[in-house]
């Protein structure tokens, strides 16, 4: 498998409260130019709707002076003939020889360059939130894909451990909650606080005492910002975990929907999920109640602000006459884009929280150790066949968080061409052993060697290149039932596809699909039995033609049809390969070369049938209470 070709951003040096969620942002640095593009038309229509703002000052003055800005102009041009006249009344001056004289042409010609702005405001606002969207939306898809490729490659205990709807969850729910948030940072993240920092200016203009009343109330409004941002994302991250939860129990009782309905369990699973939602529901609903106090609260503290502007405003224009009624209304215009523009940045802060959740749930994920691939760095020596024998050193296991061994001491020789049954009670290491032939485990102590060569110095992908796998529960992949045979090589040709299925006994009741091989399968095989789901992966194994191969009960879910067939099937792959069986029927495990009795992880006894029946109490027990009443 091919590296990401996106790295895997680092943790900041110094951790912020929304690290993980700058730390995700990382995935939007191939998307640059279209974020600058973005960032630019979002100050461009900032600054034209700042300009709108200005254009209503003349006819705020026409309408409520009954004062023509011609006049205006030049009576605030009158007094500077003592001195130089500043270049802002000198550019008015030059701007109104434009304007008509009249008022109602005033008005209109007025109105004309508003609509003008308003149409170009709509271009680069446009322009902003499609390449903001795009970027997002472009980021997301990389870390999907990075995050995919991650999970891959982790080793098999992580699943054994947290199982994989958590995964399911991270990639699905998590990045969606992640993408809204690059949506609202390049978003209105950006646009409103431009928007509001330029209506800020132009009131400063208008006059810098009103102006200060809104600074005072500030840091007030982003204390409370931050406040409810915190309650926000911790409520969040809970509601993640909970829908985590909530999607492996819909999971596994889908997946087991038999096993329900045989058992007459539908109401203990309703219980359960019942619980689950219950837990949910809380999660959500202490979200939305931050989120919707923070909003009135957010409007009060404006309400106080507007309220102080007024009266303040009301003495400069009443008592102390340094304000006209024109200018208080532009200000005030200022002043309600400003509120809107904090009202929504309250809201953004609250997707960002959510966000930070989300990703920091994500970077648990990317953080987590992967298997080593020592091919990938070039240290691992190739692994291109299989000549002499696979030797078990010594070999012991311990799963993590557990006080006890499941492989404890284990040294085995395989030669080449022979067959291994293994044998043992539930629990007693079978199926541990074999899983670190392949390398899903290492072992604690003690080493696997594959003609001599240690498999911790192999190549993974050569190692694994040389084993097949059967394991008890067959494994359907979305796809045609070629593409399952074939599952992971498209430059197999039909025939050869054909010739695996032949040998497993599947072409018969494959050709009788509407389709033949290619008709179309979903995950989990809903179309066939059990017996026809192990045939195609007897069948996969087959067409991998691997020197080595591994049967994990591999006949358990064959149906009584087509069981005498697919034992000869799995007889004939046992005497052409180095077979390791797995196996509680007495016909398979007798066609072996050797058995190896395991119990409590350890081999107890080893040899043929007969041997076995007079040297080892152990398998003379499964002999009489299993193996001769499963299959003997």
């Amino acid at each position: 498998m091919t590296q990401p070709d996106h790295p895997i951003p680092q943790p900041a040096k110094k951790p912020s409260r929304n690290r993980h969620f700058w730390r995700a942002c990382g995935f939007l640095s191939p998307y640059k130019p279209q974020v600058v593009v973005a960032i630019v038309s979002a100050f461009l229509s900032g600054l034209i709707f700042t300009l709108g703002l200005s254009a209503m000052y003349p006819i705020a003055k026409t309408l409520a002076d009954g004062e023509t800005i011609h006049h205006w102009v030049e009576t605030q041009v009158a007094t500077y003939q003592d001195g130089e006249v500043p270049l802002q009344w000198r550019l008015a001056e030059g701007a109104i020889a434009y304007v008509p004289v009249r008022p109602l042409y005033t008005i209109t010609f007025m109105f004309g360059i508003i609509t003008v702005l308003a149409i170009g405001g709509s271009i680069f606002r446009f322009c902003h939130e499609y390449l903001s969207d795009k970027s997002a939306i472009s980021a997301i898809n990389d870390i999907r894909k990075t995050l995919y490729d991650h999970v891959l490659r982790m080793p098999l205990g992580y699943f054994g451990k947290h199982g994989t709807s958590d995964v399911t969850s991270r990639l699905v729910g998590d990045s969606q909650a992640l993408q809204d948030g690059f949506k609202t940072v390049l978003g209105q993240a950006i646009a409103e606080p431009i928007k509001a920092g330029f209506a800020l200016l132009l009131a400063a203009i208008i006059d810098w005492r009103l102006t200060l009343f809104i600074i005072i109330f500030a840091p007030a409004m982003a204390a409370v910002i931050k406040k409810f941002g915190t309650n926000v994302r911790r409520a969040s991250r809970a509601a993640l975990q909970t829908s985590s939860t909530m999607l492996g129990q819909i999971e596994g009782t889908l997946v087991g929907v038999r096993v329900v309905k045989s058992a007459t369990a539908e109401e203990y699973e309703n219980v359960r999920y019942g619980k689950i939602m219950d837990s949910l529901q809380r999660d959500q609903v202490k979200m939305a109640r931050y989120e919707a106090f923070s909003t009135p609260t957010l409007e009060t503290l404006g309400m106080l602000a507007i309220g102080c502007v007024l009266i303040v405003a009301s003495y400069l224009i009443f008592e102390d006459k340094s304000l006209d009624k024109s200018g208080f209304l532009v200000l005030l215009a200022c002043l309600v884009g400003i509120g809107e523009s904090l009202r929504r940045v309250s809201k953004l802060n609250n997707v960002l929280q959510r966000s930070n959740a989300a990703s920091s749930r994500l970077f648990e994920l990317l953080d987590m150790p992967v298997e080593t691939r020592r091919d990938r760095s070039g240290e691992g020596k190739p692994v291109t066949g299989f000549d002499r024998d696979i030797v078990f050193e010594g070999v012991c296991f311990q799963y993590p968080n557990t006080n006890h061994l499941a492989v404890d001491e284990v040294s085995l020789t395989v030669k080449k061409g022979q067959s291994v049954a293994i044998v043992g009670r539930n629990g007693s290491g079978k199926t541990t052993l074999l899983a670190l032939l392949p390398r899903f485990y290492d072992p604690t102590r003690g080493r696997i060697v594959v003609d001599g060569l240690d498999i911790r110095e192999a190549s993974l992908a050569g190692l694994r290149q040389q084993i097949a796998i059967v394991t008890q529960d067959p494994v359907i992949f979305p796809g045609t039932i070629a593409d399952n045979i074939a599952y992971g090589r498209t430059d197999i040709p039909r025939d050869r596809i054909e010739a695996a299925a032949k040998q497993a006994f599947a072409h018969e009741f494959i050709i009788q699909k509407p389709q033949g091989y290619d008709t179309s399968l979903d995950g989990l095989g809903g179309q066939l039995s059990g017996g026809q789901k192990q045939r195609l992966n007897i069948a996969r194994a087959i067409l991998r033609n691997s020197p080595i191969l591994v049967l994990d009960e591999a006949t358990s879910q064959v149906d009584a049809e087509s069981e005498h067939l697919i034992q000869q099937a799995i007889e004939r792959l046992m005497h052409e390969r180095t077979t390791f069986v797995i196996a509680h029927r007495f016909s398979t495990i007798l066609a072996a070369d050797s058995i190896v009795v395991m119990e409590q992880g350890r081999i107890v006894g080893q040899g043929k049938h007969d041997e076995l029946l007079r040297s080892c109490e152990t398998y003379k027990q499964l002999y009489e209470r299993q193996l001769v009443g499963s299959g003997g």
